[in-house]
């Protein structure tokens, strides 16, 4: 859709500087931290401690270094889930299937490779890529994120979010089948220099393939004018593609 910038730096992901937990998932209101120097067998034997409390302790300690120092009551959920190795996923429409883990962990790309199945699982959640929601007394489902926040506050998108009439299937506004391949190309410039805070000239675009003359290209950007600053969807910034 143009030319790349030579020695251009690439930017960075907003939500690479926030945990999971300072993005705050809803209903993610407990947050348990694994105690020090844990030590499975001396806990076992511990007539002080019941199994189940033994139980929960052995899981924080495998679960931190995939979340960290602070662990999610949903991330126990999602392990004691893993034990059964079939998990409970929400569709868009709002029903419910099974998925076996292995099949989860390939749907997000690569997966098929990692032979620990749970660890992957676990990455993923602890990404924001899934989150974990209680189904009845005994029992969880998952939902796949398909917005994550940029920062603290903004709202977290799903499959059944997406499906919505309220939000565009595209971050670039309006239906790209109502534009031509010509006005897609200058509207997907405009924005990118737009997101960058810088501004995008018909002189420098005129350079880009297919372009041909400044003329022209003020042409293109005349045609996307009202476009350039509309926001794509609620899960991105103003001018994010």
């Amino acid at each position: 859709m143009g030319r790349k910038k030579p020695g251009k730096p690439r930017r960075e992901r907003a939500t690479a500087g926030y945990t999971l937990q300072q993005l705050q998932p809803p209903g993610y209101d407990q947050w348990m931290t694994p105690a020090a120097g844990f030590d499975p067998e001396q806990a076992a034997a511990d007539p002080r401690l019941s199994p189940q409390a033994v139980d929960l302790m052995r899981r924080l300690t495998g679960l931190r270094p995939a979340y960290g120092p602070k662990i999610p009551l949903q991330a126990v959920w999602l392990d004691m889930a893993l034990d059964r190795g079939v998990l409970r996923l929400r569709r868009p429409d709002g029903s419910v299937g099974n998925l076996p883990a292995g099949e989860l962990a390939d749907m997000f790309g690569g997966a098929a490779e990692v032979t620990d199945v749970r660890n992957a699982v676990h990455e993923l959640h602890a990404a924001g890529m899934l989150l974990v929601e209680p189904d009845g007394e005994d029992d969880t489902v998952l939902r796949v994120v398909v917005g994550r926040p940029a920062k603290p506050g903004d709202p977290w998108l799903f499959g059944g979010d997406i499906a919505s009439d309220l939000v565009p299937k595209t971050c670039i506004p309006g239906d790209p089948q109502t534009l031509g391949a010509k006005e897609c190309a200058a509207l997907a410039y405009l924005r990118s220099h737009l997101a960058e805070g810088t501004t995008g000239t018909a002189e420098e675009y005129a350079g880009f393939e297919g372009v041909g003359s400044v003329e022209r290209a003020r042409e293109l950007f005349d045609a996307v004018a009202d476009l350039v600053d509309a926001r794509g969807c609620p899960a991105c910034p103003t001018a994010h593609l």
